[in-house]
Order: structure tokens, then sequence, then C-alpha cells
């Protein structure tokens, strides 16, 4: 580390403070705590000093002519055989103002604080809200005063109609709209948690007394007997709760990750497929009569995500068979091998088999690479089949081939 720091190298140690505790400065504005902030400008020696002479002169010249605002340089006479020397020894940083001041920041700082009161002011739940530190830069600071408006706007609205069920395409706020509150719904939910008061896990819809939109699931009857009983219908999307009502007995379910192969699968006696769930697997359990199949199986990507579906799948369905999503249907398809973009971050999800454990394992520690990944699509169809039917012990015709 430099034992001395010029005005450019202490405006990167200010810089980094500030980045890392300006958000709990604002919503906490009375702990004086901590102020005022001390930063050492040097620790050198006489020994140090006549090594460098010129390097020293150049240093103690950049100071004498810094001129910016915020904070103030103290000096040091330091008494030395060689005679004596004025240092500047520490910047000195009053309030978190003057720090701003210092990096050039103070107009933000000071719009941002202004926002902050105003919050207080309307919504006192949200006075020193952590809520309000972690979205400090992306609201307080970065939001023009339009988008500042909106989000004020909405959260107003919010909280004198608590319960309205609307739909949030519904909502009578002037200059918001659906486009513009949901990509920001994380913010408004934990700032509205904040201000009711609410510590209950409600999602978004039910924490602001909004009416979701139905979840639709897509499911293809494979069985031409089964289709008799919804008019021949073979590929349906409807809204969970009605095809909950639905009045089929179906004796394999089968759940696969990506839409392409659900609509790619032949007819199978008895058997039901739903495809394209994802993280939303977990709602099937509202679906009654899938609990009378006699097999369920899922059929998922070869990658970390796949097995953490599974996971969830299987906390509702206990019985519930992986296909494909071992290692050896991992290796016989390396050359079709890609990366995942971003793997799950669970470290072991509860549920899964010790196999299956293993191979999640290895695809997340990278054991064969960077991020390996085998979508479901890229299998070989007839060795799927053959998998697949393998999996369902029934006769070759029990598969008709598409």
């Amino acid at each position: 580390m430099s034992k001395r720091l010029s005005p450019t190298q202490v405006r990167a140690v200010v810089t980094k403070k500030w980045d890392a505790h300006h958000a709990n400065w604002l919503v906490d504005p009375d702990n004086a705590l901590g102020w005022p902030q001390t930063f050492n400008l040097n620790s050198l020696s006489e020994k140090d000093v006549l090594a460098d002479l010129a390097g020293t002169r150049e240093w103690v010249s950049s100071w004498r002519k810094w001129s910016g605002t915020g904070g103030t340089v103290e000096w040091n006479s330091r008494r030395w055989t060689s005679g004596d020397q004025e240092l500047p020894a520490r910047l000195v940083l009053a309030s978190p103002l003057e720090m701003a001041q210092f990096l050039g920041r103070d107009a933000s700082w000071v719009r941002s604080a202004a926002r902050y009161a105003a919050w207080c002011s309307q919504f006192p739940g949200l006075a020193g809200s952590k809520a309000v530190a972690r979205i400090c830069d992306d609201v307080l600071i970065h939001y023009d005063d339009a988008d500042f408006a909106r989000l004020t706007k909405l959260l107003q609205w919010l909280v004198a109609n608590r319960s309205s069920g609307l739909y949030l395409r519904q909502l009578p706020v002037a200059d918001v709209d659906t486009k513009w509150v949901w990509p920001r719904r994380g913010i408004v939910q934990s700032l509205i948690r904040h201000i009711l008061s609410d510590n209950s896990d409600s999602g978004f819809h039910a924490l602001c007394g909004l009416r979701p939109d139905p979840v639709r699931m897509r499911m293809r009857v494979l069985c031409p007997r089964l289709r008799m009983a919804v008019g021949g219908l073979c590929d349906i999307e409807a809204p969970i709760s009605e095809l909950a009502r639905l009045e089929l007995e179906p004796r394999v379910v089968m759940v696969v990750e990506n839409l392409n192969t659900g609509v790619a699968l032949p007819d199978v006696d008895g058997a039901v497929v739903f495809m394209g769930l994802g993280m939303a697997v977990d709602q099937l359990e509202s679906i009654t009569w899938l609990r009378d199949a006699e097999q369920m199986l899922y059929w998922g990507d070869l990658d970390t995500h796949g097995f953490a579906i599974l996971a969830r799948a299987r906390k509702r369905f206990p019985n519930i068979v992986s296909l494909l999503m071992d290692e050896e249907t991992l290796f016989s398809h390396r050359i079709l091998w890609v990366r995942e973009p971003s793997q799950s971050k669970i470290e072991s999800p509860e549920g899964l088999t010790e196999s299956e454990l293993d191979t999640y394992a290895g695809l997340r520690t990278d054991r064969w690479g960077d991020k390996v990944r085998l979508e479901q699509e890229r299998i070989g169809w007839p060795a799927a089949l053959s998998t697949i039917r393998e999996a369902l012990s029934c006769p070759r015709q029990a598969i008709h081939a598409a």
C-alpha cells in the first residue's frame, strides 16, 4: 500500500466508502456515529522522504494546489534531522453531504435526501427502512422526476385502497400502466410491505390488494380415449382452476420442462403431459386428479435449473420419477453440450435422489466443464421415446410414433 496518497488516490478510497455506505447514511441521518470521517494521507518517515525527494515535493504540491469542494485537509509539521517539513496529514469530511461534495455528487445527494424526507412524511413506515436503503441508487438517486412522481402516486393509491381487487391493468392512477409497474414490482412490493408493516410472505398481488391474472397451463391429452372426455381436444391451455375441474383419469402424467418437447410427443395410451411450467411446476398440486395416476414422470433440461425444478416438483409429488436426467445421457450427447447462462444458487436441493444430486453437484461445480448444459430437445428423439416406453413398462404399440 502506498505511503502517500494523492488527491486522485484519496478520491478512489472515499468513493469506495461512499458506494458501500451512502444508502444507510441516507435512511439514518440522525445517527452521528462515524462522523467526521478521516482519511490518512501519508505514513512517511524521514527515510522515505529522503529516498524520493522529487516525488515527495510533487505530492505536497498536488495537495497545495488542490481546490476541491467538501472536506478539510489538515497539515502536520514534521521535525526531522534534515529539516522541518509541512506535510498533508489527513482529509476530514464532516458529514455525508460534505463527502458528496468532495465526490461531486452533492446534487444527487440533496435530491435523494429531499425525496426520502417526502416519503417519510407521507409513509412513516419507511423511516429508517432497509427497503429504502436497498433502492436508494435505483430510485431516489437515478429516477427522473416523472418516474419518482409515478411511483409515489402508485404507493399512495395502494395504501388508500388496500383491498381493491382490481387487476393491475385496471389501476386508476394517472400516468401509471402495467408496462411501467411490472418491471418495478419488486420495488413496489418491498416498499408496500414496509409501509404496511406486513411481515407475511404474501406475493406482489396479495400484498397490494390486487387480483392476479389466472395461472394458465398448457396440457396435451396424449391418449385418444381420454380425449373423448374433453370433446376430442388434444392441446389445451386454460387457467389451472379450470383444468382442475376436468374429469380425467390418466394412468400416466408426464411433465416436461420445454414446450417443444411436449408438443412433439406422440400419442401415449392413458397419458397426459404438462409442459413449459418452469418453477411454476408446484402449481400442479391444485389439480387433485393427478394424484390418482399410477405414474408421474418428469423430464427436464440436463442443467442445474432442470434439477431445481425436479426437486420443487418432488416436494409436491414424492413419487415423481425423472427421465433422461443422468450422467449417462449427459455424456452420450457430449457433442451437443452448450453453456448454462446462469446456474441455480441452491447448494443441495432437497428431494433429489443420490444419483440425481451427484449429477447436479457435478454440473454446479463444473466437474465436466464450464457450466455444462444439455437441453432436452437435443436428445436423440428415437432414444428418448425408447426411454419413455421403458419407463412406462408398456408395449411398443402403446406409444404411437408421430
